[in-house]
């Protein structure tokens, strides 16, 4: 039996937030959504957001950013592939880097505005397509300036309730989205791996079937102050995209997400 809505609403202050990283190809929009029907489905009012769409600032202006470069020209190295780049990310120029950096403050500044808007207040929960965590793995290497850089924006930034990674091969992921080079995507992935050295509390997922990562997701939502003991541990029927909690696998949290890099 569905539990009560009135039971399953959180019990600290709102909102309730969640966020998705990860390289692209890696899933985030299909569990995005499932998370979104399962908590709505519960009586539970969610904001979705995305961290380019709704957050980053002049989001134009660094999509063309790079495009002059002899490097973009390899951004899609599969001409009749549908995915075109978004912002050339994938492009280190120094220029672009320092410009970059700048932005990314100014976007820390614009996250903390917007979670403090009616809208978001006024949700349970809000979830968001990549955070600052994506921005940071854009950037990020071991030298000890990058390192400090990445510890102001994670200070500055508010910090999320669960703050998921969604782990995959940069091969497969790159075979469903060709939208960086792949030698990009191999980068980008060792990077979110990485940040676990700064931000202990990201939770990575360990790439696996659709319905697998999904589980782990709503067992760490179960878990979580937003809808403890509201979710049953098991159920017979799995409607449509509606995850259930189950316990958390042996393939779920890696001890040391770096040991394979």
């Amino acid at each position: 039996m569905s539990p009560n809505p009135a039971e399953a609403q959180p019990t600290a202050t709102r909102p309730f937030v969640i966020t998705f990283s990860g390289i692209d190809g890696a899933g985030k929009t299909t569990q995005i959504e499932c998370l979104s029907l399962s908590l709505q489905k519960r009586g539970l009012s969610v904001l979705r957001l995305s961290f380019w769409d709704d957050v980053a600032v002049w989001p134009g202006v660094r999509a063309r950013a790079g495009h002059g470069s002899e490097a973009s020209t390899h951004a899609n190295p599969l001409e009749d592939s549908p995915f075109t780049p978004r912002n050339n990310k994938h492009i280190r120029k120094w220029y672009l880097s320092t410009a970059r950096a700048g932005l990314y403050l100014l976007d820390v500044a614009r996250l903390r505005r917007l979670l403090a808007s009616q809208p978001a207040k006024g949700s349970d929960v809000v979830i968001f397509d990549r955070y600052i965590y994506d921005q940071i793995a854009n950037l990020y290497s071991q030298s000890f300036a990058a390192r400090g850089y990445a510890k102001i924006l994670l200070k500055r930034a508010p910090a999320p309730d669960l703050a998921f990674i969604l782990d995959a091969s940069p091969t497969a992921a790159f075979a469903r989205k060709p939208e960086y080079p792949l030698e990009f995507m191999h980068k980008n992935r060792q990077n979110f791996l990485l940040l676990r050295e700064l931000a202990p509390q990201l939770i990575i997922i360990s790439e696996g079937r659709a319905e697998d990562v999904r589980n782990e997701i709503c067992s760490h939502i179960s878990h979580s102050r937003l809808v403890a003991g509201t979710l049953p541990e098991e159920k017979t029927e799995v409607p449509g995209a509606i995850a259930v909690a189950r316990p958390l696998s042996s393939r779920s949290l890696r001890n040391d997400p770096t040991a394979s890099l």
